[in-house]
């Protein structure tokens, strides 16, 4: 199997060898020009300096003479090259220097010579092409084309050595992630891999995958929660069951009213466990079937307080109700009580004798509000993302002994969802809870 380092090795080692070989092409190159434009400049000066001695010359005789023929020898032996001097009829007047014996290899250039606004003759200047300056020039091109072919050689060695650490230390998080998917397969949840510095896309990647196994891991405990909490659920009712039945049997349990009342109420328990259970799997599966009317929220608040006025005076909680202007939704009147009903209770449950739960219908926004504030033991900051998870019970034992499975702000946080609300929950231990829903508020005739 071809590791994917590998690939990325060589995919740098290909884009850097191919950026070190164009560079070097281009630097070549453009020193051929360059030292070309230099070298034909260098000539220009030359043959400018020629003409500018001929024509002095000429101007101090007054024509051609020994005293011009002299210092054009001078210079083209100074220089080495092969100068022939024409006049007006392009006559060969003189010539000096060492006649080409190759014309292939000389550059001929042909000057004019004017003075007065008059052609007084023209040079020709040949410039052997292998002259010692031009052979200087093959060297230093040479020398550069040399260095810049080590300097290549030493720049893909450099990017040979390069490529391979880095293409494995920025695949390493990529590795490490594809080990522990592996490991997490196979059932191993704890794993998690050591974020890399930086904000890039893999260390997102890293982040993601160590939040989806945290995810994972808490869910496992849920489950083995759910399977140990469904277990005592079913467990107690269903021992009370059988040994109310197995003392009937045996005739020392009769079976009086009261005591099948007694047993009555453990198949209540059942059945509503069976049936939270119900709704929770349509809540999380979309189809909780829901009617859509125009629901005045502050009366159906009212009408489950009312129904639980018994409840709290038996706890000897205290409840206050606000809610002064009718505000309207749209939604499923049952559904809604159904929620009220869930918050007021647990309320209930979680707050102790001589403290208060406070009930708040209100529009304060283009939302409508229900807030269910209460005084009671608060729930424990760690506790506090998980509470609308199915069966969480921060306190499982003090849970059990209230009663519940867990199940109802799950059911509440769907309903709550299913009317396109906002469901939000703030608590502190030892000073109570407050769950806080807004629902899209609906216009209506009678509202005020």
């Amino acid at each position: 199997m071809k590791h994917i380092w590998v690939k990325l090795a060589f995919v740098i080692m290909t884009v850097g060898a191919c950026a070190v070989l164009f560079s070097s092409l281009l630097s070549v190159k453009e020193m051929d020009v360059h030292f070309s434009m230099y070298a034909d400049e260098v000539r220009n000066q030359h043959n400018e300096e020629i003409s500018r001695v001929a024509l002095q010359a000429y101007q101090d005789n007054q024509g051609w003479g020994a005293e011009a023929y002299h210092k054009l020898e001078a210079v083209s032996e100074v220089l080495g090259l092969h100068i022939i001097l024409l006049d007006q009829q392009q006559q060969v007047k003189n010539e000096w220097g060492k006649r080409p014996v190759h014309p292939s290899n000389y550059s001929v250039d042909k000057i004019p010579l004017v003075s007065k606004g008059v052609m007084i003759g023209q040079l020709v200047i040949s410039h052997d092409d292998r002259s010692a300056y031009m052979t200087l020039e093959s060297h230093f091109q040479w020398a550069h084309k040399n260095t810049t072919m080590w300097t290549m050689a030493v720049l893909l060695i450099l990017v040979i050595i390069i490529s391979i650490p880095l293409a494995r230390t920025m695949v390493r998080p990529v590795v490490q992630v594809s080990t522990a998917a592996q490991r997490v397969a196979r059932g191993n949840l704890s794993i998690r891999v050591p974020e890399p510095r930086g904000k890039d896309e893999v260390t997102s990647l890293v982040v993601a995958f160590n939040n989806l196994v945290h995810s994972l891991e808490h869910q496992e405990e849920l489950r083995k929660r759910l399977t140990s909490d469904i277990a005592h659920e079913l467990r107690t009712p269903l021992n009370t069951l059988l040994a109310q039945v197995e003392g009937m049997i045996d005739g020392i349990w009769e079976a009086t009213p009261k005591n099948l009342e007694s047993t009555r109420s453990e198949v209540l328990r059942l059945s509503r466990l069976v049936r939270d259970l119900d709704q929770v799997i349509q809540v999380e599966s979309g189809s909780l079937q829901m009617r859509s009317e125009e629901v005045e929220l502050r009366e159906v608040v009212k009408e489950v307080t009312e129904s639980m006025s018994a409840t709290f005076a038996r706890e000897q909680v205290k409840f206050h109700f606000k809610g002064d202007h009718a505000v309207w939704i749209k939604g499923d009147r049952q559904r809604l009580a159904q929620i009220v009903a869930n918050l007021l209770t647990n309320a209930c449950k979680h707050t102790p004798a001589g403290g208060e739960v406070v009930v708040t219908v209100d529009k304060p926004s283009p939302m409508v509000r229900l807030q269910v504030k209460d005084s009671g033991t608060g729930i424990d900051q760690k506790d506090l993302p998980y509470v609308f998870e199915r069966f969480y019970r921060g306190d499982r034992s003090r849970a059990r002994e209230r009663g519940g499975a867990g199940l109802g702000l799950t059911i509440v946080k769907g309903i709550v969802e299913a009317h396109k609300g906002i469901i939000s929950l703030d608590s502190r231990v030892g000073e109570g809870t407050t769950i806080t829903i807004l629902f899209p508020s609906q216009a209506h005739e009678g509202e005020k």
